[in-house]
């Protein structure tokens, strides 16, 4: 079994490795998945030699069982693993799983392999079904919990409006620790309408720390401010502390604090009157709810 956790120990380091070179892609699946075809092929090969260096009890059986068990390992734990912008770590950390998948499946398989009792070694292949089989349905409730520790560890006051007439549809998942302000995105959509105009929802709602502007300030210089430039019109105060600016097509942007936080809203459909009674019912809201709202990425 020592030997069989030195040969995972190579294979996982040069797996880290790999992984740590290797191109992004949305969140922490740099290569559309765990493993890439060059990483698959180092697991055996890789294996094969480092079994052969050590000389390994059946080399080969290890270097090749080994190999699958780390896959299979490597899949299960990649699927309750966060993506990097949930913590804001480093995506080379992540290398970790491909380590600890490597070092646990070619020891057992090599344990397997030289232990005399045949049904020990059924019983230790049996837990790491086992293992891998219960990934499956933990991977929803674990991409969940990371999500709310995310929105908690964003910073931003987790809170909502309430929109007559519209229900909040979908929010977009935080990223911690980006270049840019920290900001929840929430997307309202009029009950019974998927969209309007384009593919633009119906009220998008943006929640900002308060401390970040005035909702004065906030007007003149929103959120998504490169989208306003060109025939946007002027911010006129309205009662409350709340300011709007209208746009082209119809724009419409009410802004606002409440609850701990700058709150806007934009739209292309809704009117301003709506808005401006929405701005007055800003809520807590729990991170687990707001996490059960985000659409999956991988």
């Amino acid at each position: 079994m020592g030997r069989g956790a030195l040969v995972g120990l190579v294979v996982g380091i040069a797996q880290a490795a790999m992984w740590a070179a290797s191109p992004r892609w949305d969140g922490h699946s740099g290569v559309r998945g765990p493993y890439s075809l060059w990483m698959t092929l180092a697991i055996f090969v890789v294996g094969l030699a480092v079994a052969a260096l050590v000389r390994a009890r059946r080399r080969s059986l290890v270097a090749v069982a080994g190999g699958i068990v780390t896959l299979a390992l490597g899949q299960a734990l990649w699927r309750i693993v966060p993506e990097t912008t949930f913590y804001g770590f480093d995506r080379s950390l992540l290398g970790g799983v491909h380590l600890v998948a490597a070092v646990a499946g070619f020891a057992v398989v090599a344990w397997v392999v030289a232990v005399p009792r045949r049904w020990s070694g059924i019983a230790a292949l049996g837990v790491l079904a086992a293992v891998c089989g219960l990934a499956v349905p933990l991977e929803e409730p674990a991409r969940r919990w990371h999500l709310a520790r995310a929105f908690e560890w964003l910073g931003v006051p987790l809170v909502v409006p309430d929109i007559a007439g519209h229900r909040l549809l979908w929010v977009e998942a935080p990223i911690v620790g980006g270049r840019g302000e920290p900001a929840i995105m929430l997307d309202y959509r009029r009950a019974g309408a998927e969209m309007v105009g384009d593919s633009r929802p119906n009220v998008q709602v943006i929640v900002r720390r308060a401390a970040a502007a005035t909702a004065e300030e906030a007007c003149a210089t929103p959120y998504h401010a490169q989208s306003w430039e060109g025939g946007a019109g002027s911010c006129r105060a309205a009662s409350g502390d709340r300011w709007v600016r209208h746009g082209r097509e119809g724009r419409v942007a009410v802004f606002t604090h409440g609850g701990g936080a700058l709150v806007e809203f934009e739209s292309h459909g809704a009117e301003e009157k709506v808005l401006l009674a929405a701005a007055r019912t800003i809520r807590p809201i729990a991170a687990e709810t707001l996490a059960e709202r985000v659409t999956p990425v991988r």
